[in-house]
């Protein structure tokens, strides 16, 4: 009987092209502008993600103590020489990490570290005959910042490694270069907002594809860096890379236990971005979701057109023999195959869709820097689109198919219904 109930399914499937192809378009629609937009929303996250988790460190250890020493008025607690305190001036003690290749030592020894590095950070104002540009100032030990932050493969211009072996060497973003006009050997001026300049040679210029970092990022030897703001011998910052950088959070609780000095992870850094993305990922499956239930409320139309115009014959089925599981399945069939149809068309399109849209020329230069359309080809969205195509072609059919099963041949045959 399964045979003549697939036979009867594709049948009136058949019978009935123009409305079902309808139904189909409407769940190919579906399927494909899940994928398509889910594949432009991902390619921009997915770039922008990859790129900052590769520059980034994924775990920043500061140089602001978690257990600062007790304010002044707390130190004479129960004695007699202090009431209060009305003003307590700020400490003139200059903020530094204490030991700092103890602990880049100690952070090395750690499971799922890859490396660490001091470094420390400023800013400073670069002066190239006329022009002048404030920046930000990395001072770093480029072979030990290699394994925390590899920007190595990022230098479009001269060596990385460079600053450790030019005494007055300076590599710059590629957004500052042009914004300056500079470029490999020249000499720039570098001042501080503590009053010291030194002059500088270009030894190169990297470009990591984030123009925030690009346009407004200078790295100088870590020496060079503290004299120029005042800080000799200090370590403002380290960096850690790890080998999973999921675990950054977890990572970071422990360094902060352990040191005893605020630590961030770059989910933390980036927790702005990350929020936006989870928003907009929300927003684009309440869309998707919508199209597709449009698409089962064509179906669910459709069914019901046919349940109401087969009437007769649905009597005369369940007459000869036909159940009432068979006169089900055969409408749930007919729902099942639009969406399965509907569900490869919409997939074949969006692949074709998603391969057209990244060979599109656009120029983009907001928080990541591209030539062309981003987008991502994730297999995971096609197998959403096949399972929520299928499960809304089943539930937009099984009112019509409970109706046709509840059909009683007597009272039709009779004249009562139909």
């Amino acid at each position: 009987m399964s045979r003549v109930v697939l036979f009867i399914a594709l049948r009136q499937l058949w019978d009935r092209k123009l409305l079902n192809g309808i139904a189909v378009l409407g769940v190919m629609l579906g399927v494909l502008t899940l994928i398509a937009i889910n594949g432009i929303m991902q390619g921009f996250q997915v770039k922008f993600l990859a790129n900052i988790i590769k520059i980034s460190p994924h775990v920043t250890i500061f140089d602001k103590e978690l257990r600062p020493a007790p304010s002044l008025a707390a130190r004479y607690t129960g004695e007699l020489v202090v009431a209060s305190v009305s003003h307590e001036a700020p400490s003139d003690r200059q903020l530094r990490i204490r030991r700092p290749d103890e602990i880049v030592m100690a952070l090395e020894s750690m499971d799922g570290v890859d490396g660490a590095a001091a470094s420390v950070v400023g800013s400073a104002v670069l002066a190239y005959g006329p022009k002048q540009l404030p920046v930000e100032l990395r001072g770093i030990v480029a072979a030990k910042q290699e394994r925390a932050t590899p920007l190595a493969a990022y230098a479009k211009e001269g060596s990385f490694r460079a600053l450790d072996s030019s005494p007055d060497g300076i590599l710059l973003g590629s957004g500052v270069a042009d914004r300056l006009g500079a470029r490999l050997g020249d000499q720039l001026i570098v001042g501080s907002p503590a009053g010291q300049r030194l002059n500088m040679r270009v030894v190169g210029v990297f470009e990591c594809e984030i123009p925030p970092v690009d346009s407004n990022r200078v790295y100088v030897s870590l020496h060079n860096a503290q004299i120029l703001l005042g800080k000799p011998d200090v370590v403002g910052r380290i960096d850690v890379r790890l080998t999973d950088p999921d675990r950054a959070p977890e990572v970071t609780e422990r360094v902060e236990r352990l040191f005893g000095y605020d630590a961030e992870s770059w989910q933390e850094t980036n927790a702005n971005f990350l929020s936006l993305f989870v928003m907009q990922n929300t927003i684009i499956s309440f869309v998707v979701g919508a199209i597709l239930m449009v698409g089962g409320f064509g179906i669910l139309a459709i069914q019901i057109m046919i349940v109401l115009q087969k009437t007769r014959d649905i009597a005369i089925l369940r007459s000869v023999g036909f159940t009432r599981s068979d006169i089900l399945s055969a409408f749930l069939l007919q729902g099942m195959i639009i969406a399965l149809v509907g569900a490869a068309a919409g997939e074949i399109g969006g692949h074709y869709l998603i391969g057209f849209l990244g060979t599109l020329k656009t120029k983009q230069e907001g928080l990541v820097k591209s030539e062309t359309f981003l987008v991502y080809e994730d297999p995971k969205f096609y197998v959403y689109g096949f399972v929520f195509a299928l499960v809304v072609g089943v539930v937009a059919s099984l009112i019509p198919a409970w109706r046709g099963s509840k059909v009683e041949p007597v009272d039709v045959l009779r004249g009562q219904i139909g």
